[in-house]
């Protein structure tokens, strides 16, 4: 690991050897005479300002009570608050200097002091891994959204120090227990069914939907027109003639108050009240003159889009997805009465060939109670014609509970007002709105169908009595226990809480719920239960290392291979041990590793901060973002399928990309949903994860993009050199706002403050070179910066600087060079990361040798990814409690 020297700071050791002995964060004695040149008059013996001397401080810092007293130096130093204006200044390098020193000794102290000793907390099962394991006994899924959210203080959602417990959970354990035992017996239930089918033809809908619209837009006009021009004759006459002129004359100014910006002649009718002799609009159908003006807005902005539906081919036998006012989704639904299960969508669709390609996609899922609630399942490439359309199908979970309605529509930003401006953009440029991109034949539902892996127990009684139901009670609690046999104390329990359901009239079915609903509340069940010795260490029995090990790489419990091994302590064998490693990580259910260790390492919770600017970044909605959150874990995936090296995160030749992403990004030639390899050309910016668009658009708010947020990102995640947090009280960005700037004269600003340079001259370089990228991942030559009220600056992208007391580089592909030359800090932090996620405590000081073990091992097979996970499973820590 490369560890900078910053004067003397004592930081983690580096050799096995050094590793036993802690290391200590002593603020070197060199900066001893800062304090006496600046704090030492005020704060001593005597005056003690602040109630704070730093004459006799402490440079050791080993306790809380101490980190804090620097704390509030640092802070105070930060603010600009110490030394005061009135007293002699520190030159701005000194002072820059000084405040880095202390805030990465400060850094280094946070890790020591909160240090548990290699100790591992009794952690409770988290939301993905509650969900995982009752898809597995249960066969259903269950939602996770009302359990709080997992995790905290920048721990993985496996350490168990952060997952909490109340009493107010165990009710809701209790809840989800419950549903998800509901819809297991419902499924049940209806074994082998005849299977269910509805279907939506989309034109029997769309076309009397858009020939309604279609006359009612003319038989308003017509009713308009004869209104208006019955007011144009009253405004005629010598005693309104002064008056309507005025009239006209307003109408040619905007009224943005009313929300009418624009000019037009129709505004005059607005005031059409004023003029004597005027009838009034209630005459022809209109409540008032306001709403009047409308109806002939609408019809202004919207009869050619209506007239144009008309016109378009493929009408007869199914329907266009349009936008705004038309025909925006279609609808299909599961019978109230129809089983829950898993059922088939099938939808028959083509593109139109006359739309741009990036718009040729579709999106399932469900609207909420808002036209602008839209919960994305999957978004899809539609690459038939109407000559040869094609049919789309997917999978979706129909619940006991819940809506049971799915809707199809073109892809597009979940947000009313974005598809509003989309559309309205559009029609300014053309007078008619977008050109409609797909097609729908028809939408249907079917099923249940089988699903692939069924629940790892049946609950099917032997016998319908006191017996067959202790039968289902044991073995399903054997089971939910992940191999541990319930007491037998604890079964009589459970039985006796059945008969009292039974003798209460409650069904046999109804009555073996109320038992397996409290097994799925339990400690047993919702703990992964590692006893401690009371000696300190020990080593985890069979059990316990198989239940480590399925949580570890599936985010669920051990199957009965796994199992049967443990019961034979087999799986100790280094051997045996290997071997399943192997079967796991190839594995379909490594995805669970793969997706929520990554999410949380690469910390792409970001990429759902803000919403994206649809008019500056079009192509960024819900699909799009999905898709490059799923390049993301689809990369890990192929990498640890085919052996590959971790290096291929910092660059590649290739990308694991779909036809929507390949679209997003000008990739030729790939075309589908499914995720695959895709061969790069020499000169392209994408392979590795910083040419990929999810950790791009996590740089920026949505709109434009922030060198500061991606410059940290690459210390704290590629080069494992994170800078120090943000010191409260320090000059923001946003101060700069509405000013004409372009970027590096805003970082350059920002910079001219000791407190801010301390950090910024190591993070703003990296982020200057990703500049090329604009806030959602697009590649650019140039960027522009607008004010609101129109002024705007565009300038050509400058990504040339230098890493602070390192290499220049005079472009983006110079500076991912250099970050590749550090793929042994890379393979660091990764390890630090793996390693925190599956002990499921924070890595500490303790850890220091078998994080270079790893990487040693991992860097003799060309830092393979599968070798971080072999050797770390292997551990004498991975096996210990």
């Amino acid at each position: 690991m490369r560890v900078p020297c910053l004067l003397g700071v004592v930081l983690f050791c580096s050799s096995p050897a050094q590793a036993a002995e802690p290391p200590r964060a002593v603020f070197p004695e060199t900066q001893r005479t800062f304090f006496r040149d600046y704090c030492v008059e005020c704060h001593n013996a005597e005056k003690r300002e602040g109630q704070l001397r730093v004459d006799d401080i402490a440079f050791a810092i080993d306790s809380v009570e101490q980190a804090e007293r620097w704390q509030k130096i640092l802070n105070q130093l930060n603010a600009g608050e110490m030394p005061p204006e009135d007293a002699p200044q520190p030159e701005r390098e000194r002072k820059t200097q000084f405040l880095d020193v202390l805030s990465q000794t400060l850094v280094t102290a946070r890790k020591i002091i909160g240090d548990q000793g290699g100790r591992i907390t009794l952690r409770r099962l988290n939301r993905r891994e509650y969900r995982n394991t009752i898809r597995d006994l249960l066969g259903v899924e269950v939602s996770v959204r009302d359990l709080p959210t997992d995790g905290g203080t920048g721990t993985f959602d496996t350490v168990g120090a952060s997952l909490f417990m109340s009493s107010v959970q165990i009710e809701l354990y209790l809840a989800l227990g419950r549903r998800a035992l509901d819809d297991h017996f419902a499924r049940a239930a209806a074994d082998h069914p005849q299977p269910f089918k509805a279907r939506e033809e989309a034109e029997v809908v769309a076309n009397n939907q858009m020939n309604n619209k279609f006359e009612q837009a003319i038989e308003k006009h017509d009713r308009y027109t004869l209104w208006a021009d019955q007011v144009d004759e009253a405004a005629k006459r010598p005693e309104n003639v002064v008056l309507a002129a005025q009239l006209r004359k307003k109408a040619e100014k905007p009224r943005p108050s009313s929300g009418y910006p624009h000019p037009t002649p129709r505004l005059f009718y607005l005031d059409a009240d004023q003029i004597k002799g005027a009838p009034s609009p209630a005459k022809y159908g209109f409540k008032d003159t306001h709403d009047a003006f409308l109806q002939e807005h609408d019809y202004v902005n919207f009869f050619p889009y209506f007239a144009d539906y008309q016109k378009l081919p493929g009408r007869e036998t199914g329907a266009w997805l349009m936008f705004y006012m038309a025909y925006r989704e279609t609808y299909v639904s599961a019978g109230k009465k129809w089983p829950a299960g898993r059922y088939t969508l099938r939808m028959r669709v083509a593109a139109n060939e006359a739309a741009p390609p990036e718009r040729c996609f579709v999106e399932v899922g469900q609207r909420g109670d808002d036209v602008s609630d839209f919960t994305v399942f999957s978004g899809h490439q539609v690459s038939g014609t109407l000559a040869e359309p094609q049919i789309i199908e997917l999978h979706v979970e129909v619940s006991t509970v819940g809506k049971r309605e799915f809707a199809l529509r073109e892809k597009r930003p979940n947000s009313r007002t974005a598809e509003i401006l989309s559309y309205h953009d559009e029609f300014d440029i053309t007078g008619h709105g977008p050109v409609p991109a797909v097609w729908v034949d028809w939408f249907e539902i079917e099923g249940p169908v089988a699903v692939e892996d069924p629940p790892t127990r049946s609950l099917a009684a032997p016998t319908q009595d006191r017996a067959g139901a202790r039968a289902v009670i044991t073995r399903f609690a054997a089971c939910a226990f992940r191999g541990s046999p319930p007491a037998a104390a604890y079964l009589e329990r459970l039985v006796a809480l059945f008969e009292t359901r039974r003798s209460m009239g409650a069904s046999f079915e109804d009555a073996l719920k109320e038992p397996l609903s409290v097994v799925l509340a339990s400690p047993s069940f919702l703990y992964l239960s590692e006893p401690s010795a009371d000696s300190g260490q020990r080593r985890l029995v069979g059990r316990e290392l198989a239940t480590r090990l399925s949580y570890f790489l599936w985010s669920g419990p051990p199957d009965e291979e796994l199992l049967a091994l443990a019961r034979s302590n087999a799986l100790q064998d280094p051997a045996v041990l290997a071997a399943q490693v192997e079967r796991m990580v190839s594995d379909k259910r490594s995805q669970q590793f793969v997706a929520g260790f990554t999410y949380q390492w690469l910390g792409l919770e970001r990429l759902d901060f803000f919403q994206f600017d649809f008019r500056q970044h079009r192509g960024f909605d819900d699909s799009t973002k999905a898709s490059a959150r799923a390049e993301v874990y689809q990369t890990l995936s192929h990498l640890l399928r085919e052996r590959l090296s971790l290096r291929h995160l910092l660059k590649s030749d290739f990308v694991v990309i779909n036809g929507l992403l390949a679209s997003y990004y000008g990739l030729d030639g790939v075309r589908g949903d499914a995720f695959r390899k895709v061969s790069l050309p020499a000169d392209s910016p994408r392979g590795g994860l910083l040419g990929m668009a999810a950790i791009l658009a996590m740089g920026g708010n949505g709109q434009y993009t922030s060198p500061v947020e991606r410059g940290a990102w690459v210390l704290r995640k590629l080069l494992h050199d994170a800078p120090p947090p943000a010191p409260p009280n320090v000059p923001q960005l946003s101060r700069l706002d509405g000013k004409i700037l372009n970027v590096r004269e805003r970082l350059r600003l920002h910079q001219e403050e000791p407190q801010c340079a301390n950090c910024h001259r190591k993070i703003d370089p990296i982020g200057l070179g990703l500049e090329n990228f604009d806030a959602a991942g697009k590649w650019r030559t140039e960027d522009t910066y607008q004010r609101a009220g129109g002024v705007k600056k565009t300038w050509p992208v400058d990504p040339a600087a230098a890493f602070h007391k390192g290499p220049k580089f005079k472009d983006y592909f110079e500076l991912r060079e250099i970050i590749v030359s550090k793929s042994d800090d890379f393979a660091r932090g990764f390890t630090e990361a793996l390693i925190e996620y599956a002990l499921g405590r924070p890595f500490s000081f303790r850890d220091d040798a078998l994080a270079i073990n790893i990487v040693d091992q991992a860097r003799a097979k060309d830092y393979a990814l599968r070798e971080f996970i072999h050797a770390l499973v292997a551990s004498d820590a991975f096996h210990s409690k």
